[in-house]
């Protein structure tokens, strides 16, 4: 008796679960493809860096520049970012080492001798952040060298394809 009841409830609960309702797919299929493996070149992710790097030194803005003692500079960096970003003055000593020390002093050299400098990336951490530079100006005049660490990882995720 009891497995007469018990079947019959299963079907009736089969049977009303069987409906031709389309189910949406669009969202399960997008998330399908962002978890497929992407294969990005080397360029592609230097340029996507340069892209990001070039955009984010545009926002940020020198609002005052005093080199004289117990003055601070002032620094607006626009919106607030996933990346760590700095700058280091011409004019003042800093205790660097590694790939941030040799990339400040090119661009030190190209500024104590009249050149330009242009933006570059540069690979950190055995390649797994990218470090982003480029001239700082106030005034018209180059000051110094914007400096923007990026994890490798969220540059290749943010790569649209």
């Amino acid at each position: 008796m009891k497995y007469s009841q018990i079947l019959s409830i299963a079907t009736f609960l089969c049977l009303s679960a069987c409906t031709d309702q389309k189910i949406d797919t669009t969202q399960a299929r997008k998330e399908m493809e962002a978890r497929e493996i992407k294969v990005v070149s080397e360029a592609q992710i230097l340029e996507e860096t340069m892209r990001l790097g070039k955009g984010l030194v545009r926002s940020f803005k020198v609002n005052s520049l005093t080199t004289e003692p117990g003055l601070s500079i002032g620094v607006d960096y626009g919106n607030d970012t996933l990346w760590e970003k700095t700058y280091y003055l011409f004019d003042h000593t800093y205790d660097l080492g590694g790939k941030i020390y040799e990339v400040f002093d090119a661009y030190k050299y190209n500024w104590e001798e009249g050149f330009p400098s242009e933006p570059n990336v540069q690979k950190l951490a055995g390649g797994t952040q990218l470090l982003f530079t480029a001239p700082m100006f106030h005034a018209g005049n180059n000051v110094g060298m914007w400096a923007i660490t990026f994890s490798r990882k969220e540059i290749v995720l943010g790569i649209e394809f």
